[in-house]
């Protein structure tokens, strides 16, 4: 983006984008794929066909609601997947940002080809079951996008099959701490071999633990935005 549609930003806006770039690529939620979006009043600010790790200021994208190119990156291909997120956005007012990626742990649950249900305790910050999306071609059209809206429903995340997840979130912050917990659940269910009904949360103990979320995403976010290329363990 040129620095006048920076400046046109959000106060804060910016560092966060960044700083979710940073986190999704040095975490390993993404590698040369993914991308990360946020909803403006007026459009969208989305990561363009280029790894996050690799996008700077000078590469983001500034869209309107149906994909058109408002401003940003001269040169820069939005990213195939751009309908997806224009479907998720258009579907859920609740979602003010959004985290495509391809962690390993999560692509390996999608390989089950059923819902995820979380059993870890900052994976209830993705509600009671993360739905999956029996559709393996990549999101590139408003038809594939309204379908996969549909497969989401009114759940956090939602897993694509063959291809990894993508996540919402109130803001970037949310959408990319989700993501993390995500596979960090995933990696907790699969390293244990599968867990049985017992050990998941009832709805009543879920209720109980989400009144510390809101917390735990501040602190959370403090760590992750200052050490954001820790690796996660394999």
């Amino acid at each position: 983006m040129d620095p006048d549609d920076l400046a046109a930003l959000p106060p804060g806006l910016l560092a966060d984008f960044l700083s979710g770039l940073a986190i999704m690529d040095g975490r390993g939620l993404t590698e040369g794929f993914g991308h990360l979006s946020v909803r403006l009043p007026d459009g969208v600010v989305m990561t363009p066909a280029l790894a996050p790790g690799l996008a700077g200021p000078a590469d983001l994208l500034l869209l309107g609601p149906d994909g058109e190119a408002r401003g940003g990156a001269a040169g820069r291909r939005p990213a195939l997947e751009t309908p997806l997120h224009l479907a998720i956005y258009q579907a859920r007012p609740d979602c003010g940002a959004l985290c495509r990626t391809h962690s390993p742990w999560a692509v390996a649950w999608g390989l089950r080809a059923e819902a995820f249900r979380p059993a870890h305790g900052f994976g209830l910050m993705l509600g009671p079951a993360v739905p999956y999306h029996g559709d393996g071609d990549l999101v590139t059209t408003p038809a594939a996008g309204a379908a996969a809206a549909a497969a989401l429903g009114s759940a956090h995340a939602l897993f694509l099959k063959g291809n990894g997840l993508i996540v919402l979130g109130a803001n970037v912050r949310e959408a990319v701490l989700k993501a993390l917990y995500l596979e960090e659940a995933c990696a907790a269910v699969l390293r244990s071999g599968g867990i049985g009904a017992a050990a998941r949360f009832s709805t009543a103990e879920a209720d109980a633990r989400s009144r510390w979320h809101g917390a735990e995403l501040a602190r959370a976010w403090g760590y992750y935005s200052a050490r954001p290329s820790a690796r996660m363990p394999k």
